[in-house]
């Protein structure tokens, strides 16, 4: 039997998630189009001024702070359900975010050989200001720039896009004549589109991690003395 949501009275946030995880197969629409369902998803609240576009559009832009929608890799105007984010949340509607990329991007700061022996961390999400947010920022052993993207599961080629988005912008504003810039995806499914798109730029590797867990009956070092 299918699902009924109460669309109605449903939380803007839940709303703005339901519509582009049920009604959009790319989970991707314009600022217009999101904003169109959600007023007429909810004439009450048109009628009783909760529902203005400029109070929507404050919303969104609310939501991308949140990281619970992303327009990285998107035309003007255009937002994604980010990767992660998983169905309601708790009983106030919040939204719940898978943290393994964010444990991911920190670990690799932490240990950049990890990626490639002589990486120096030069920044981790380094904001450019006006060209995205970048993961993780390092200088290899030749002095030159490191843009590293990383995505939880399978990487959409979108990413390509996006890397090169960043890459471009750190070869005009940060690096020297004499400083190359070169970009790394790392994801732990292959995807065979992403693979193509990769394959035809000597400058962006892929990369994939693996995450374990381990089950002891004592840690390591055990913090308690006899």
């Amino acid at each position: 039997m299918m699902e009924m949501f109460d669309l109605e009275n449903m939380r803007g946030g839940d709303l703005i998630e339901y519509y582009l995880k049920n009604e959009k197969k790319d989970h991707t629409a314009h600022r217009d189009e999101i904003i169109e369902f959600v007023r007429s998803s909810q004439p009450e609240h048109v009628k009783n001024g909760y529902r203005t576009r400029t109070g929507l559009t404050s919303y969104l832009s609310k939501l991308k702070n949140k990281e619970i929608l992303s327009t990285d890799g998107l035309e003007n105007g255009y937002y994604v359900l980010a990767e992660g984010v998983v169905g309601n949340g708790g009983k106030d509607g919040s939204f719940n975010q898978v943290s393994l990329e964010k444990d991911l991007i920190n670990y690799l700061a932490s240990d950049p050989s990890q990626i490639e022996n002589g990486l120096e961390l030069r920044e981790k999400e380094y904001d450019t200001k006006n060209a995205g947010r970048i993961d993780l920022l390092y200088t290899d052993k030749n002095g030159n720039f490191v843009v590293v993207e990383t995505k939880k599961g399978k990487g959409s080629d979108r990413v390509v896009g996006q890397i090169q988005r960043y890459m471009g912008w750190i070869n005009r504003n940060l690096a020297k004549k004499d400083e190359n810039v070169r970009g790394i995806i790392i994801v732990n499914e292959f995807d065979e589109w992403l693979d193509y798109a990769v394959s035809v730029n000597d400058n962006i590797q892929l990369k994939y991690y693996e995450v374990k867990f381990v089950v002891k009956d004592t840690l390591s070092e055990n913090p308690v003395s006899e």
